[in-house]
């Protein structure tokens, strides 16, 4: 999923000589995260000093005025000489579009810190859902060697939009790249945001290469039961690559041995499975000393060996098949939906009447026949890409609050003429 506005003028040679990074106190949005804020708060808080002693209080209020009265004559740091020309543009238009393109692609250019704050702050209190500039925001910051102040951005886009499965992708591989491998932490932190990206993002229809890259990493890790897990828990999520990571599910288990692979839990419960199995087919009970292991202890007969190993095999792709065929009807059922979504991240620019006609079809036929969670998160997707459209935010809100009164539906349904200057 490509935005335009992610596909404007890339080309600007970065400054040779970086400025260095300058402390500046950005905008915060009213809903950052209670993290954001903390780390905020902690980096605009003076530090404590101790008390004074009474006798000293006069003249320390008198020293502190005049230096309140110097700081107060400081000019505030310059910006580029361009800036306040493209700014006035968006001061004075916040719908103007371009004129927001135009400033942030000066601030690149001109590689001026505090002017980027201001510039990508005040943007994204119009256009939060315009990913791509998210990405420019931290990678700006991460140009500057403030890798703490570019994982906040990072943060704080995911937050405006935690469906964007692609800023999901850029902050995970940032950890990858800035994190310490040395660290004992590090593995936990980003099998955490893995979780929590699919779980903000996973049952997107798009979400393929979020889920493909947390199995090649739980490869690299080494941990071959969480390999299992994750891909036990998107082969029953309706994607684009559904068949593909099948496939490579399979190919999983006919190169790892089922007892690398699955849980304690269901090694056994596998293992008696198999062998209760083959005492009902033989219709006799095993000779003695002839029966099967049911714990988790090992076969010493070789042969005995690979005949359950294929057998375990063969149940864990069967078992896994029926989940296959059952998720492959509901991609049935949604492909064609999918197929006619032909812009599903946010522009200003008007959607096609078919565009539209799709997006109504596909969240009546969701509501009729999907799961809660499936509703809520193709609302979701809907208002972003129709972001601009208030019909679909008043069809989120009576469908997902049936308690919303027609009184409200009809005030948000009076705010039309405002919008209708955006499209």
């Amino acid at each position: 999923m490509q935005s335009e506005d992610h596909k404007e003028d890339e080309s600007h040679a970065e400054n040779e000589n970086m400025g260095k990074a300058t402390e500046a106190t950005s905008e915060q949005l009213a809903d950052f995260s209670t993290e954001i804020m903390s780390v905020t708060e902690m980096e605009q808080s003076p530090d404590n000093s101790p008390g004074t002693p009474p006798q000293e209080e006069k003249l320390q209020d008198s020293e502190i005025a005049d230096a309140e009265a110097t700081k107060t004559a400081d000019p505030e740091p310059s910006f580029p000489p361009e800036f306040e020309k493209f700014w006035k543009v968006v001061e004075t238009n916040p719908q103007d579009f371009t004129g927001w393109v135009y400033l942030l692609q000066y601030v690149e250019q001109e590689n001026h810190l505090p002017a980027a704050r201001k510039a990508f702050d005040s943007f994204f209190t119009h256009y939060p859902y315009c990913y791509g500039y998210w990405k420019k925001y931290a990678d700006l910051e991460k140009r500057h060697s403030n890798m703490k102040q570019s994982d906040e951005v990072y943060r704080r886009g995911l937050q405006a939009i935690p469906l964007s499965v692609d800023l999901w992708i850029h902050y995970i591989n940032f950890l990858k790249e800035t994190l310490d491998t040395s660290d004992p932490e590090t593995a936990g932190t980003i099998r955490g945001t893995y979780e929590h990206a699919v779980l903000a993002a996973g049952t997107d229809f798009r979400s393929d290469k979020l889920w493909e890259m947390y199995v090649n990493w739980e490869n690299e890790q080494g941990n071959l039961k969480a390999v299992t897990a994750v891909f036990e828990r998107i082969l029953g999520i309706p994607t684009q690559l559904y068949s593909h990571h099948f496939q490579r599910f399979k190919e999983h288990v006919q190169n790892n041995l089922p007892r690398d692979i699955l849980t304690t839990e269901q090694f056994v419960q596998l293992r008696r499975e198999l062998a209760s199995s083959a005492n009902s087919h033989s219709g006799e009970d095993p000779p003695p000393g002839d029966d099967l292991p049911s714990g988790t202890e090992d076969i010493t007969d070789p042969a005995k060996l690979i005949t359950e190993i294929e057998n375990m095999r063969h149940r864990i792709i069967e078992i896994h098949q029926e989940m296959f065929n059952h998720n492959e009807h509901e991609v049935s059922k949604r492909w064609t939906f999918e197929e006619g979504i032909k812009r599903p991240y946010f522009h200003v620019k008007p959607l096609e009447k078919t565009q539209l006609k799709n997006w109504k079809e596909y969240l009546d036929f969701e509501i009729e026949n999907g799961t809660h969670e499936r509703v809520v998160v193709l609302f979701e997707r809907c208002v972003i890409s129709c972001a601009l459209y208030e019909e679909f935010w008043i069809k989120e809100m009576v469908c997902l609050q049936p308690d919303l009164t027609a009184a409200y539906a009809n005030f948000v349904a009076s705010l039309r003429p405002s919008l209708q200057k955006l499209v």
